[in-house]
């Protein structure tokens, strides 16, 4: 008997079941992600019915989950697309592939964009390998860290230090405050975020009400696992927020908001730095930046993991458009908009209106590609 499933709702788990999911996170660091907590999943299945456990089962014996949502004929992780880390919640001796979750969830595909496994697929383009970022603080606490981060790189940590005696001269005394529920601050983090979505043609995934409301959720959550919301200021003005997940010693920066106002004085670099130093001392020593794009991220980690972006299954649509265009890049980031209209939208209402302004935003965005030359 190989590895089957049974899919139940996420309600339906058991006591048992659920402590046997709390044990295996915490037997394997590369689960150490507030992603990964049994809390993450409980929330979003409090916001919608559509969330899922597949219990994968190997010669009868259950030996890991995968928390999922299905839009139409595909399975996304739970929560996506705010989730930015999937994988099976195992036995730590028990190897689960990519592909064996896709052929076993009752879906045509499984769509992830930051999964961590053993043999994620095949080497070629439908698996987009990328790199994450995380700051892990030794045992000698912050100012050790930063100051071996500021001898490594101290040009840049010079320049941010001019940065913020600019901007304390322009408004006044930097500070940096971290609460908890203070919905008001959450909501104009989203009003930010969303105009943001909509100037650069991404599409809104606070558009949909769940997405607000998971947030909020987090944010009432309790002192082992919630979301907090870190704003920084300079005298009375408010320059930059940023609504982070944190869980078992583990700080995932997560929805970072700036007010044009401050925009030179790099605020959003001070304010991560801000709230490293404060949370130190009450346990964490892991901050996570997920992907490495961003230039800035090198000059504050100092580990990093691989983790793959691919549809497994049936039906991979994009793969006509990478055959027609013969254009790779092209064909990921028309994947990756769908799969934040799909994931994010319930309704077929929604995901059609999305695709309307996306594919709109594309066309003008070649518009102006062309004028330009």
């Amino acid at each position: 008997m190989g590895l089957e499933a049974v899919t139940i709702p996420m309600r339906d788990l058991t006591p048992h079941e659920r402590q046997l999911w709390q044990e295996w996170q915490g037997a394997r660091p590369q689960l150490r992600s507030p992603f990964f907590n049994i809390g993450f999943s409980d929330a979003v299945a409090s916001e919608g019915s559509d969330v899922a456990v597949a219990k994968l089962y190997e010669a009868g014996r259950l030996i890991g989950f995968f928390p999922y949502q299905r839009r139409g004929g595909t399975a996304y992780p739970v929560g996506a697309p705010m989730n930015d880390y999937h994988a099976v919640i195992g036995d730590p001796h028990t190897r689960v592939t990519l592909e064996d979750v896709a052929r076993l969830l009752p879906t045509k595909r499984l769509s992830v964009n930051s999964w961590i496994g053993p043999d994620n697929g095949p080497d070629d383009d439908r698996y987009l390998r990328q790199s994450t970022c995380q700051a892990t603080i030794g045992p000698d606490g912050y100012d050790m860290w930063f100051e071996g981060r500021r001898i490594q790189h101290n040009k840049y940590f010079k320049d941010k230090a001019r940065s913020r005696r600019g901007m304390e001269a322009a408004f006044g005394p930097m500070r940096v405050q971290i609460e908890g529920a203070n919905h008001d601050m959450l909501e104009q983090l989203i009003h930010l975020k969303s105009q943001q979505y909509r100037r650069t043609g991404r599409h809104d995934i606070f558009g949909p009400k769940w997405t607000r409301r998971l947030l909020h959720r987090l944010l009432d959550g309790d002192d082992s696992f919630k979301a907090s919301l870190a704003s920084l200021w300079a005298g009375d003005t408010l320059l930059a927020m940023e609504l982070s997940l944190h869980a078992d010693g583990v700080w995932h920066f997560w929805f970072p908001a700036y007010l044009e106002i401050g925009a030179k004085y790099s605020p959003g670099i001070w304010l991560s730095m801000e709230t490293m130093r404060q949370v130190c001392t009450d346990g964490y020593d892991e901050f996570d930046y997920g992907f490495s794009g961003e230039a800035y991220k090198k000059y504050f980690c100092n580990r990093s993991e691989q983790v793959v972006e691919a549809i497994v299954g049936a039906g991979d649509w994009t793969d006509l458009v990478r055959l027609a265009a013969k254009r790779p890049d092209l064909a990921v980031s028309i994947r990756r908009r769908w799969a934040a209209i799909e994931a994010s939208e319930p309704r077929w209402t929604g995901r059609m209106v999305g695709t309307i302004l996306a594919g709109r935003g594309f066309m003008s965005r070649i518009a102006r590609k062309e004028s330009s030359k």
